[in-house]
């Protein structure tokens, strides 16, 4: 019954309008005040502030620092042009072509709204311009932008990680082959649609061009590598590791291409500040949620409803992933991602599931829920882009969300996907 107070009033003002993280919080308040009227107010302050004691969320700060920098430094314009002479020649060039930008430069941003910003600003009018459809170019960039925070360095990855108590460095490696699952098959859905619209594509720009785009690209896609080889070789933590990407993207931007002026460097930190603000605050406001979950054993009652269905571990997180994706429509993925896994991953652990494994699956289903409405940030995001209205391009999106449902279920049904990689790391 308290359970159903507490997820009941958040659900409830969430559906209201009111921001998520009074949503959350008020949530707690009252849920505090029925089943514990005694308990010192000061408690909800201690327990906000304990979510963020935490150097690993630093690591947030400067990855949000380091995309805005690269992005502000004409690296997003480069790695398209790259992009372009790898893929702009297949049926439907600029489709594929907007996908790869997104797998480039998810290697720095580790955000999906970033992601939509950066490559869409520049591939939407450039696909117009094409012949394609503005809702389409909006679609396959809102959809295409969910790698971001798949392939590392990835945000909700490292608070996944603060969660569940696990390798950050184990976690970027989880998330590269599902990545590149996600964008093959956003690139399939791509070709189908260009064959049957007769959407062009470019001429073969040839090996030459190819060697001098990427030249130009190298050393931003050199980013990813020094992040996570840094992690990996026990160089660095996840923390120092985002500080080198920030002095990185401020050397290349500024003195290698010679695009970043000091007034950027500003807005920069203006946008940065507010993107960790806001998932600091969320982080904040779950971890209050998080502690009267486990107060209250939600998650002993969620395993023991699950398994009056099923005690299959195949099965079992099936549903779980089912629930997850019906949250993500209405939840910031962030927000979900913090009040779901206390819940759920003690069981899952107790199944003998990965905990690597269950949090790819979890980034990956809630990065879903950031393409579908009512929530579905980057719908309008994209839309807002293309000047297009967000019911065309939700229409538009529906083959792309069927592509990304098909990449979870790879994951989910061949754990190999997401761990034979983690599984080579020894540290």
């Amino acid at each position: 019954m308290i359970a159903l107070i507490l997820v009941g009033t958040m659900v409830v003002l969430a559906l209201l309008g009111v921001r998520l993280v009074f949503a959350i919080l008020i949530a707690s308040v009252v849920t505090l005040l029925v089943y514990r009227p005694n308990i010192p107010f000061a408690v909800v302050a201690q327990q906000f502030l304990s979510g963020l004691d935490n150097f690993l969320l630093l690591a947030v700060a400067f990855f949000f620092l380091a995309g805005e920098l690269m992005n502000r430094g004409g690296v997003t314009r480069r790695i398209v042009a790259f992009a372009q002479t790898c893929v702009g020649h297949v049926r439907g060039g600029l489709g594929h072509v907007n996908v790869l930008s997104s797998v480039f430069f998810s290697g720095i941003s580790g955000s999906a709204v970033a992601d939509t910003a950066a490559v869409g600003s520049v591939m939407i009018p450039a696909m117009e311009k094409s012949g394609f459809s503005r809702g389409f170019a909006a679609a396959i960039t809102q959809t295409s932008s969910v790698i971001g925070p798949i392939i590392p360095p990835s945000i909700p990855m490292i608070v996944y990680a603060v969660l569940a108590q696990v390798s950050v460095g184990k976690m970027f490696l989880a998330g590269i082959v599902p990545g590149l699952v996600v964008a093959l098959c956003l690139m399939v859905v791509v070709y189908v649609i260009s064959v049957i619209r007769n959407y062009p594509s470019d001429p073969w720009a040839g090996f030459r061009a190819i060697f001098r785009a990427g030249v130009g690209a190298l050393v931003a896609l050199l980013t990813p590598v020094i992040i996570v080889g840094g992690i990996l070789g026990g160089v660095m933590t996840a923390t120092e590791a985002g500080a080198v990407a920030v002095v990185y993207a401020f050397v290349i931007g500024k003195f290698w291409f010679r695009e970043l002026t000091f007034g950027d460097c500003f807005m920069a930190l203006v946008e940065a500040a507010k993107g960790t603000a806001t998932v600091l605050v969320i982080v904040g406001a779950s971890a209050l949620f998080a502690w009267i979950v486990a107060d209250l054993k939600v998650s002993r009652m969620a395993a023991e409803a699950i398994f009056t269905v099923t005690t299959d571990p195949f099965w079992v997180l099936v549903l779980v992933m089912l629930f997850v994706l019906v949250i993500g429509l209405f939840l910031d993925p962030l927000a979900a991602l913090v009040i779901v896994v206390p819940v759920f991953l003690p069981t899952m652990v107790s199944l003998g599931i990965d905990p690597i494994h269950f949090g790819v699956l979890i980034v990956l289903n809630l990065m879903i829920g950031l393409t579908t409405p009512p929530v579905g940030y980057l719908i309008y995001l994209s839309a807002y882009i293309a000047k297009e209205r967000p019911e065309v391009v939700i229409r538009e999106s529906l083959p792309f969300l069927a592509a990304l449902i098909v990449a979870l279920l790879i994951c989910l049904v061949f754990p190999a996907v997401v761990l034979t990689l983690p599984g080579l790391y020894k540290g």
